[in-house]
């Protein structure tokens, strides 16, 4: 399997026909061939659009758009640092959500469940563990949304991310990082659409995931613990007993993950500076049974870590499509690149 460099920026959402990008504050549609095929969109001021026009100043800064979600009633929803737009189909901003803690949620922080609720999780920082962190939902397209689970400060640090799991039909969240026997790394499922949340495992480095992959027999993922001694693993829980079996080590933490309509199951691994990564290269790994297969390696560019962790990242709704799209951020001739399988 080979890649090619399909276009500029980042990423977001794909359907089976059409690929979201964003560069800046704008963002728009292409078609896997790379022509545009929608309006391009706006937001934020213009400050903001002057400093995304540049990549590493909108890297350094964080300014830029990080999220986008079609919504049930052909809205969208992008996320941009500390601010949350609804645009309709013209591009008009007719609601902008703001207020939560952290510049953004994780990369995989935002979901639309099938009857059309938006869930959004905060990940701020919360180094002294001094502040609550919390799950938001909104029931009305965007319009309004209301905190459904509070975790109280000194229970966990951040929300990683929410999914839905087309298998049992539910929705799983993680959280993360530390705390005194890992208690804070937890794996939640809900059954009622966020209104009540089931434990299903913590307690160790194992259950740090920034995103799960779906199979009909197993959750799978990769743990995000660079920083943390001989914990980076590939790991996969039965659906059947909820135990977790270790199916190998990775060389870096885990950034990425993406389950396509297919079967197909794809990690990445970035770098960060942690102790636990093997060199400085990032990685594209497919599942093959219980190994994983690499399939692209990037080193690290030459701009320190502060700017830009070196990643690859793949955006929402692979679930739906058959074709690998994914993001290089921060690596050697691949500083915002979008990637796509060769056919």
């Amino acid at each position: 399997m080979k890649f090619k460099k399909l276009t500029g920026g980042r990423a977001l959402f794909i359907t089976p026909d059409t690929i979201w990008i964003a560069k800046g504050m704008t963002f728009y549609g292409i078609s896997y061939d790379g022509k545009r095929c929608t309006p391009k969109y706006r937001v934020g001021n213009n400050i903001e659009r002057l400093i995304g026009t540049f990549r590493i100043s909108r890297q350094a800064l964080r300014v830029g758009i990080h999220h986008l979600l079609p919504l049930a009633n052909g809205n969208l929803l992008v996320t941009a640092k500390r601010k949350t737009y609804i645009l309709d189909k013209e591009g008009n901003i007719i609601n902008i959500f703001q207020g939560y803690q952290g510049n953004k949620p994780g990369h995989q922080g935002v979901c639309l469940a099938p009857n059309g609720s938006i869930f959004f999780g905060e990940y701020l920082l919360n180094t002294d563990r001094s502040k609550p962190v919390n799950l938001y939902r909104s029931n009305d397209n965007g319009e309004s949304f209301q905190i459904i689970k509070t975790f109280p400060p000194a229970d966990i640090r951040h929300i990683h991310f929410i999914k839905w799991d087309p298998y049992e039909k539910c929705l799983w969240l993680g959280t993360g990082d530390y705390g005194e026997n890992n208690h804070e790394n937890r794996l939640y499922r809900s059954m009622d659409n966020g209104d009540n949340w089931e434990l299903i495992g913590s307690g160790s480095q194992d259950w740090r995931a920034i995103g799960v992959c779906f199979t009909p027999t197993h959750l799978v993922w990769g743990t995000d613990a660079g920083s943390c001694p001989d914990t980076v693993h590939l790991v996969r829980m039965s659906r059947e007993t909820h135990m977790l079996e270790i199916l190998e080590d990775f060389e870096g933490p885990c950034h990425g993950c993406a389950s396509f309509a297919d079967g197909r199951v794809f990690f990445s691994t970035g770098v960060e500076g942690g102790e636990n990564e093997k060199d400085n290269k990032s990685r594209m790994k497919l599942l093959n049974g219980t190994k994983t297969v690499n399939l692209l390696e990037l080193s690290k560019d030459f701009w320190p870590l502060i700017v830009q962790y070196g990643v690859m990242r793949f955006p929402l709704g692979t679930d739906a499509c058959h074709r690998t799209v994914f993001t290089t951020m921060g690596l050697y001739n691949h500083g915002e690149t979008v990637m796509i399988e060769e056919r």
